[in-house]
């Protein structure tokens, strides 16, 4: 027995031996041929209501558009009434409290963060490397306040040329219609921005809605404009000149902004 129990132990561990090698190849056999069928896996598309930042943005414009309704209901109303009005002077009745005029600012700074918002839409469609190289946080940061600075922009110029050619009243007049121009452009950008993060909304027609607003409060501003300045006839040509210095060139140039600043921060990062 001592003599064959070394050899039947040293053939058991052979045949164990065989079998790894057996089940080895198998294995290495059956995954070679899994690797060649099926589909390769596809990587999901960027989707902009995957961002922490922009969730939080969005229910912070929530709650700031909730308190003005709520609290500057009757204001709202009133000076989105006055854009499709015209009043030689001012009523008495037309102030409103203190609390109210929170929508004077609240509005307008909505509808800056939601051209913000546009404008990351935009710059990720068109430019796909600004998603790889660079925070999201803060390139939407950097177009919240290209929006703001456009605002100012615009706010500046319009009180200087004004200022300058024409009286008190109507340069008030004016401001007055170009930030309730911006009150009202936010109940329409905001379902708008909505749609095209949370619903999937083809960007060309998100687009499209986006620039039909844009148009829409341009029109009424012109109307306004020429109310409020040029109500004679000769004074039409001045209002297109005017009109054309101080609207369509700032917002060329705002374009023309974007897309150099997304070059730059593809080039440099």
């Amino acid at each position: 027995m001592n003599e064959t129990c070394p050899v039947g132990f040293e053939y058991i561990v052979e045949k164990v031996y065989e079998q790894e090698l057996l089940l080895d190849s198998a294995l290495a056999r059956s995954m070679q041929t899994a690797s060649g069928a099926g589909m390769r896996g596809e990587p999901l598309p960027y989707q902009f209501r995957s961002e922490w930042s922009v969730t939080c943005l969005l229910l912070l414009c929530f709650l700031l558009f909730s308190y003005a309704l709520k609290n500057g209901r009757k204001y709202i109303f009133q000076h989105l009434k006055s854009l499709f009005q015209h009043k030689e002077r001012n009523s008495l009745f037309d102030d409103t409290s203190g609390s109210s005029n929170g929508a004077v600012i609240i509005l307008p700074l909505l509808s800056c963060i939601f051209y913000g918002l546009f404008f990351y839409c935009y710059s990720v469609e068109k430019f796909p490397a600004l998603f790889y190289v660079t925070p999201h946080e803060a390139m939407i940061g950097i177009y919240i306040l290209i929006a703001f600075f456009y605002l100012l922009l615009k706010w500046g110029s319009y009180t200087f040329v004004n200022w300058i050619f024409f009286e008190k009243e109507g340069s008030r007049a004016w401001i007055q219609a170009y930030f309730d121009t911006l009150s009202g452009q936010c109940f329409l950008l905001f379902p708008v921005i909505l749609l095209i993060i949370y619903y999937n909304l083809w960007f060309h027609i998100g687009s499209i809605f986006i620039l039909f607003i844009l148009i829409f409060a341009k029109i009424l501003l012109y109307y306004k404009g020429f109310l409020n300045f040029f109500s004679q006839s000769y004074g039409f040509l001045h209002f297109i000149l005017y009109f054309c210095a101080l609207e369509m060139v700032p917002l060329l140039l705002l374009a023309k902004g974007i897309l150099y600043i997304n070059q730059i921060v593809i080039l440099n990062f």
